[in-house]
């Protein structure tokens, strides 16, 4: 989450007296900062708005005049704002929902169903900013010229020797762990997965998962979804606990910071 978020919030309704109730019901949200870019009165005014202020929600009524509240869709195809559709009409609240709204909101509105409905939506706006965020992050690391250390690697019958740019991730294998690297090589080492997070460079690897240690400068992508996961330059899926996911933009972040 950004320090000192103030959401950008706009209101598009045909009636005057509706956008002030959102308006004042929104003044009840403490916990929340805000501010209302601007209000407008049918949808092409609304779509105005929307490209001249780009608001993170839009509170955007669905029966007006002139051209109905899902026809945003028509100038927005993938919009990166989020929208919180408000309908006195049951039926367009599933049709809304239909459209991938983030929410819809019964008239009249209930202050308890706004304050649930804008704790979802602002916990979406989090997600989205912090994946903008790890996209960053991983453009950076891509232009970066990784420089390894030569390890020596405890295996049955012997050791190799293995630099730490050419590890792409590890993981857990019984009381052992498998290197793999990038050109798919797998090595079963003797040594736990706690063990070789103490050898391995602390600047290039990062515990996703009890069972997996990846190399930061392989990363693609982070999806943050159910199951969370990365995933690394070579395709490989690497999963990312719950408690990880929350946390892994900032970890990473502060480790190149370092």
């Amino acid at each position: 989450m950004k320090l000192n978020t103030i959401y950008r919030i706009a209101v598009i309704d045909d009636e005057d007296d509706a956008i002030e109730v959102v308006v004042k019901l929104l003044e009840n949200f403490s916990s929340i900062s805000f501010k209302i870019v601007g209000t407008a009165n049918n949808l092409d005014q609304g779509v105005e708005l929307i490209k001249k202020t780009r608001p993170d929600l839009i509170f955007l009524d669905i029966e007006m005049p002139g051209r109905n509240g899902l026809a945003i869709y028509d100038y927005f195809e993938e919009p990166e704002f989020k929208i919180i559709f408000m309908t006195a009409y049951q039926q367009y609240a599933i049709e809304a929902l239909k459209k991938s709204a983030t929410d819809y909101l019964l008239k009249p509105l209930n202050i308890i169903e706004l304050k649930e409905s804008l704790q979802k939506v602002v916990k979406q706006i989090e997600q989205k900013w912090q994946l903008e965020e790890f996209k960053d992050k991983i453009d950076y690391l891509n232009r970066l010229d990784i420089e390894g250390k030569n390890i020596l690697l405890e295996v049955e019958g012997g050791f190799i020797m293995e630099n730490t740019s050419n590890i792409e991730y590890v993981y857990a294998h019984q009381s052992y762990s498998t290197i793999v690297t990038h050109s798919k090589k797998e090595v079963l080492v003797t040594k736990s997965l706690k063990q070789l997070q103490e050898l391995l460079p602390k600047n290039q690897f990062y515990r996703t998962h009890k069972s997996y240690l990846i190399n930061i400068y392989f990363i693609k992508k982070f999806i943050r979804i159910n199951d969370s996961y990365v995933i690394l330059k070579s395709g490989a899926k690497i999963p990312v606990s719950v408690r990880i996911s929350a946390l892994i933009t900032r970890e990473i972040k502060a480790i190149l910071s370092a």
